[in-house]
Formats: C-alpha cells, structure tokens, sequence
C-alpha cells in the first residue's frame, strides 16, 4: 500500500496514475486508487448537486475551490463525533474485506494519522510537493508539514502541462525504485 500526501492540487492523483501503471506492469497486479475522501463526497454528493449545481466528484478545479471547505467542514465535523480516523478505517477495512488481490494507492493523505494508518499496514508514505503550490486552507497549512515529516519520501516536482506526463512518469519510476530499494514491504504485501 502506498499513500500519496501533499497539498491541493499538487499532483498527487497523477503520480497515482503513474505509479499505478508501473506497478502492475512490474508486480503483474491490479493496482486500484481508493480514496479516504470519497465517502466524504458520497455523503455530500446530492446535497452539493441540489444546492450548487455542483458534483462532488467534479474534476474542474473552480468547482473544487467553491465546494472545497464545505467538504472540509463536512469530514472535520464527522471526525469530531466518531473520531478522527473514521475516513481511514472506512477505506482500509473495504480494502480488507475486498478478498480481491490488488495494490492499493491512497492519493489524498492529508494528516499524520492517515499516515499512521497506512503504516501500520506495511505501507509507505509519498509527500509531494508542486513548486510554487500553496495551501488552499487552514487546515492544510497546518497538517501538510506533519504529513511531510512522517513521509518514507519527501518529492518536489514542477507544474507540469498535460503534454508533459512522459516526465511526470519519470518521475513516478525514481519514486518506485526509492521505495522498492528502502526497508519496506510495500511491494511483497498484496492484498486479497
């Protein structure tokens, strides 16, 4: 298991997708992105829609900036009555339960916990960091340098334009090969 952590819009879903490819090309496994965020928008979803006109799911990243703190405050008040790691169990235990043999990515850790969490699993912790990118948010100002402290690899890369993922992908092989050359399991563990 790998999570990804690093501020909005720093590229984390694309180093997913990157690492994703070279995974199951080198370990010959599916490789499956989950989401610790996902519930999050599941619940807010419809309300979002009915409200905004906007999905939770959006992909455009103004729709994200106007939605962005309703789902904070949506998943920080959720923490605050079931605890803080409801998100993490949600996704780890549906990763347990699957009885699927996959590879499982987590490209939005955004606090220490999360961190602890994937851990514990035999997991390791990419921090990404895109020059020039700023918090969007209290919430990330503050965690964003915790989750780089607990980091396995700490990664700066620059703002790369769509015709450019051939670099993002040469990227995403050194990240692989740090994490397969440290002390890790990640890479023997597989789920099923």
């Amino acid at each position: 298991m790998i999570g990804i952590g690093g501020l909005a819009r720093s590229g984390k879903d694309t180093l997913a997708e990157c690492l994703a490819k070279i995974i199951s090309e080198e370990l010959n496994v599916e490789v499956r992105t989950f989401s610790f965020a996902d519930e999050i928008k599941k619940q807010s979803d419809s309300f979002l829609k009915e409200n905004y006109n906007i999905s939770a799911f959006t992909e455009k990243t103004e729709e994200k900036n106007i939605i962005r703190d309703f789902l904070v405050c949506h998943g920080e008040t959720m923490k605050s009555i079931y605890g803080k790691t409801i998100w993490a169990n949600i996704v780890i235990k549906s990763i347990k339960e699957s009885g699927e043999k996959i590879f499982p990515i987590i490209p939005d850790v955004r606090f220490d916990f999360e961190t602890e969490a994937i851990k514990k699993e035999d997991g390791a912790i990419i921090h990404i960091n895109k020059i020039g990118n700023q918090p969007p948010n209290e919430i990330e100002l503050k965690n964003d340098p915790l989750v780089a402290e607990s980091a396995d690899i700490k990664h700066s890369w620059p703002v790369y334009e769509p015709n450019q993922m051939h670099e993002c992908m040469g990227h995403a092989h050194i990240l692989w090969e740090m994490l397969k050359d440290s002390n890790l399991k990640i890479w023997k563990k597989i789920y099923c």
